[in-house]
């Protein structure tokens, strides 16, 4: 195996004197192969990082379509370039930092739930310091089994991004009763966290869609069988545990009593609604979300703006005419 002296060698020859690798073999004692193994095992170890710099356009046709199919002011659909869904995540995800650094300034409070999508956001959040800007986590966020939501660190992340503290929902986001809902929320200091998501001009989310690689499937929020009555309901995606139909209604009164966190109904009081969603399987979850008008900025990537723009216009692409 070679030395890290030798690879750091060759790579620095290589990228940053720009030495082909005929080149680096008529300086150094290897061969063009060994050159080769050894960049290659460099990039491995990390030794040798690439970055690929490019603009973060917009698909402004299918914006321009779903922004005015459901009149909201804010629409960026991220383009596809390489079908892989981390790679589709992590520009969406870029996106939606961009926009939150606009966004958030003095005395803002930012809402911020949890999970994959949020997950995607927080690496390319740019440093800004602002005043008495408080971060408020929207939902729940304590798994019932071994799972783990990542809430906390998500949060913490967020709040170090603009320089400020952080306030947790420490309390499962789904429990068993109305009754236990209602008690948990009546501690202060619970109390106190969901006045401030209340108060929140700034709720970033996930759109969830309904399938057994859900989140909150995989962390034992539902009992047996349970699941399956909520999909018998029509149940089509949820926004911070509250779970809703294609037309944007409740799909389960008795689960939203039983959850804990932001109302969907707070959401269409807010200055800035921002859902973030890719993947062409929660179509039909963000169609639900923007006909409840819980969404006001949205995220998303090509392919599922597509897969909307198909399931709202019918195959003939009829304006104006949503699915319901």
């Amino acid at each position: 195996m070679y030395s890290q002296e030798e690879m750091i060698r060759v790579a620095k020859l290589y990228y940053e004197m720009n030495l082909t690798q005929k080149e680096i073999a008529e300086r150094l004692p290897y061969s063009r192969a060994t050159i080769s193994r050894m960049l290659d095992t460099a990039y491995k170890q990390g030794i040798i990082q690439v970055k690929i710099n490019y603009p973060l356009n917009s698909v402004q046709q299918l914006e321009e379509k779903i922004s005015t199919t459901y009149s909201i002011k804010k629409v960026f659909v991220s383009p596809v370039y390489v079908e892989d869904p981390t790679l589709i995540l992590k520009d969406v995800g870029r996106a939606a930092a961009q926009y939150l650094y606009e966004i958030c300034n003095d005395d803002c409070i930012l809402g911020v739930s949890w999970g994959k999508t949020l997950a995607s956001i927080y690496p390319h959040l740019n440093p800004k310091n602002v005043k008495n800007m408080k971060v408020v986590q929207l939902n729940g966020g304590i798994a019932k089994n071994s799972f783990s939501t990542g809430a906390a660190q998500l949060l913490e992340k967020f709040s170090e991004a603009f320089s400020t503290g952080y306030h947790l929902l420490s309390v499962p986001t789904i429990v068993d009763s109305e009754m236990i809902a209602r008690v948990m929320t009546s501690d202060s200091s619970i109390n106190e966290t969901l006045e401030l998501v209340r108060e929140s001009n700034i709720a970033i989310f996930g759109i969830g869609n309904v399938s057994y690689d859900n989140v909150l499937y995989k962390g034992g929020f539902f009992k047996e069988n349970s699941y399956e009555e909520l999909i018998s309901k029509k149940a089509v995606g949820d926004i911070c545990s509250r779970y809703f139909r294609i037309d944007g209604k409740l799909a389960d009164e008795e689960l939203n009593k039983r959850t804990i966190g932001l109302r969907l109904e707070d959401l269409r009081k807010k200055e800035h609604s921002i859902a973030v969603a890719s993947g062409k399987s929660k179509a039909k979850s963000v169609i639900g979300a923007l006909n409840g008008g819980y969404v006001n900025a949205l995220f998303i990537d090509e392919v599922l703006a597509t897969e909307m723009i198909k399931l709202t216009c019918g195959e003939n692409e009829r304006e104006g005419s949503k699915i319901i």
